[in-house]
This record gives structure tokens, C-alpha cells and sequence, in this order.
């Protein structure tokens, strides 16, 4: 039984789903770029032969003309034909790269979380029970807990 990375390798390579491929060479270049300028890059596409980026609007030109450079450069390189590790974008032909700054703020999920855990119960045990143990210790404990549950249950 092959496992979805195995099955998606085998398909990646037929004409219909040549669009797997142009997504792992994004993303490749993606990894190429330096961790704070990966994080402000919302998606990017590839629309005839011109490498779309949208990044936030928290760059300035200088690293926009950065990203733009950085990815020239190992698309012109002539080690890329023999990089392992850029070897989904030897089919991807990319004449352009353009950087668009996209000005809506992120949107940041909070996750949802209820009052269940502060909900307090009266206490409905009046605290009239018979402590029947023998161990003097852990009859105590249990007297204790019964005082306890009385003025609970008056007040």
C-alpha cells in the first residue's frame, strides 16, 4: 500500500497535474528566502510565466526588492539545473517575479473557549453521612470534608 507522498510523486509528473509541481517550486523558492520575509508572505501563483508574491504591507521596498532579487538569482543560476534541492522547478518556466503588497490586516484565528471550567454548583449534599472508617487519620480527613460540606450547604 503506497502512502499519499509516494502517490502524489507518481502523479506530480503527468501533464493534468502539472500544477503539483509549480506548487513544491514555490514553495522551494519560498524556502529560500530568509525566515522573517517568509512569515510576511501571505500566497503566491504563477500566472503566465510571472511568479506573483503577495506579502504583507509590514515590508518595505527594500526587502520587496530583496525577495525579488533572491529569487532572480536562483532562477538564473546555472546550478540550479544540477541542485537537488530546486529540482521541481527545472519544468517551471518563470520569466518574472512581481511582489504585491496586499494592505488588509491578517486575520489571526482565536480559538473559541467557553465558561464551562468557571461554572460554580451549590452544593446539594447536606453533609448528614456516617463515617465509618477505623484509621484515625482518614476518619479525620473525612470529618473535615464534612464540616466543609455543611457551611457549603447553609450558606
Amino acid at each position: 500500500m503506497k502512502n499519499a507522498s509516494q502517490i502524489i510523486n507518481i502523479i506530480q509528473d503527468k501533464p493534468q497535474f502539472k500544477k503539483i509541481l509549480v506548487h513544491k517550486c514555490i514553495e522551494k523558492l519560498h524556502s529560500a528566502l530568509l525566515p522573517q520575509m517568509q512569515k510576511r508572505i501571505k500566497y503566491s501563483y504563477l500566472r503566465n510565466n510571472v511568479l506573483i508574491i503577495v506579502i504583507s504591507a509590514t515590508l518595505n521596498k527594500y526587502d520587496k526588492d530583496n525577495i525579488i532579487n533572491t529569487i532572480k538569482m536562483i532562477l538564473n543560476s546555472p546550478l540550479l539545473q544540477e541542485s537537488s534541492q530546486f529540482i521541481e522547478c527545472n519544468d517551471t518556466h518563470i520569466e518574472e517575479v512581481e511582489v504585491r503588497v496586499d494592505h488588509r490586516p491578517q486575520i489571526l484565528y482565536k480559538p473559541f473557549t467557553s465558561d464551562a471550567h468557571k461554572l460554580t454548583y451549590h452544593e446539594q449534599s447536606s453533609g448528614e453521612f456516617q463515617v465509618n472508617i477505623k484509621d484515625e487519620r482518614l476518619n479525620n480527613i473525612l470529618h473535615d470534608i464534612q464540616k466543609i460540606i455543611k457551611v457549603n450547604h447553609d450558606t
